[in-house]
């Protein structure tokens, strides 16, 4: 009994002290904030039967959903372009070479890696005429200073007698940059002992070509990429130029067809129609097909001359009947021939336009016109004319200003 009491007792005093503490929290204020906590003050009924009070969930903070407008991709309209029809590059025309004549004229071309492309040039140049045959004799690696790989004196006679050439066209020296070995001693390059000696091997050649008997013509070096090389080969031609001079052998130039306006190596120009074309190959030193057509050209003019009526006639008469070209059926009208430059009226007089003129006339007009194309002042033709070939073209001369007209007034 007395334990039971003890518990009641002990009971009563605690269910006054809770009613008692939350009166005298509720008295007291604080100035400061009272952060929540998950620990709560003990309690014997909490103890006892237990917290049946269920916790309410913390609020859920959701983020207000952002809707982004889709802009509408609209692709841009397609500019439907027109397709332009780029120029082509000019065809090179294949042309059937014709079957030469029993007996067409031979020329020999005799000479290094530009006398190969010298015959190149020819051989297309003669490819529809069955009068002339182009006999390449050019030994690409050959010069005149190395004697002992290729002797050009001692084989002017052999190919001569074997090919029986009519006239002969040289181009030499492209290889000879290099020392030069005598009976004397050794000699370098851009020295006096070497120019005498590479002199004395000029005059060799020429000597072995005169000998021979035929027509020759020497033909110069033409400038490279390298400006080096350019200025050596440009001194081999001077003395070239010297040697032939004493030897009566005609050289003809052809460094301005393939050079700027100051002497200097071009690798685009004109060709023989006029056109500008690529003339040189990409190694700046060999040539295209068009290069090699008018490294020809400067040559053919003269080499006409000297073969004497090798030239294709440009009408032909037996097509259309011998004595009545135009089928008239009057056997005196006139016949159709060659056509011939204006330049003999300035160079021979009127005679040279005859059917009859004279063979030395007809080649002092192809001399004319060969060094008016290859750039020579003294033989141009007067500034402005058609046939002054002189690039790039020089000033036309002032003209005089017209009179002013004078009014009359009123009588």
């Amino acid at each position: 009994m007395r334990t039971a009491a003890i518990l009641s007792l002990a009971l009563g005093l605690l269910v006054a002290a809770d009613a008692v503490v939350p009166a005298s929290q509720a008295q007291v204020s604080s100035p400061e904030i009272v952060v929540a906590q998950n620990r709560e003050q003990p309690n014997i009924f909490r103890f006892l039967f237990g917290n049946r009070r269920r916790e309410a969930p913390p609020p859920r903070f959701e983020l207000p959903q952002i809707i982004i407008p889709q802009i509408e991709r609209r692709e841009a309209p397609q500019v439907r372009r027109e397709r332009r029809n780029r120029p082509a590059a000019p065809v090179v025309r294949e042309v059937e070479a014709v079957e030469k004549a029993a007996d067409a004229k031979r020329v020999l071309v005799a000479g290094d890696f530009m006398a190969g492309a010298l015959a190149k040039g020819l051989a297309e140049a003669y490819r529809e005429n069955p009068n002339v045959v182009i006999v390449d004799a050019s030994n690409g690696s050959s010069g005149l200073v190395r004697q002992d790989y290729y002797d050009w004196p001692a084989a002017v006679p052999k190919l001569v007698l074997e090919q029986k050439p009519d006239a002969i066209l040289a181009l030499i020296g492209a290889n000879d940059r290099q020392g030069i070995d005598t009976p004397t001693g050794s000699f370098a390059p851009d020295t006096d002992g070497w120019r005498t000696a590479y002199a004395a091997r000029v005059a060799a050649l020429a000597d072995a070509l005169k000998a021979t008997g035929k027509p020759v013509l020497w033909v110069g070096l033409v400038p490279v990429s390298s400006s080096a090389m350019s200025r050596d080969y440009s001194a081999f031609n001077s003395i070239v130029r010297e040697q032939l001079e004493a030897k009566a052998v005609r050289l003809i130039e052809t460094w301005n067809g393939f050079a700027d306006a100051e002497g200097k190596y071009v690798a685009v120009g004109p060709d023989v129609g006029g056109q500008s074309v690529q003339l040189r190959a990409g190694d700046g030193l060999n040539f295209t097909r068009a290069g090699q057509r008018k490294l020809a050209f400067f040559v053919e003019q003269e080499l006409n001359a000297i073969l004497g009526g090798t030239a294709p006639q440009l009408a032909a008469v037996d097509a259309l009947g011998a004595g009545d070209p135009l089928g008239t059926g009057k056997p005196g009208d006139p016949m159709f021939e060659a056509m011939i430059p204006f330049e003999a009226l300035s160079t021979v007089g009127g005679d040279a336009l005859s059917r009859d003129a004279k063979a030395e006339d007809r080649g002092i007009v192809a001399a004319t016109i060969s060094k008016r194309i290859s750039g020579e002042e003294e033989a141009a033709a007067p500034i402005g004319r058609a046939d002054n070939y002189l690039w790039p073209p020089p000033p036309l001369p002032a003209a005089a200003a017209p009179p002013v007209p004078v009014m009359l007034g009123p009588r």
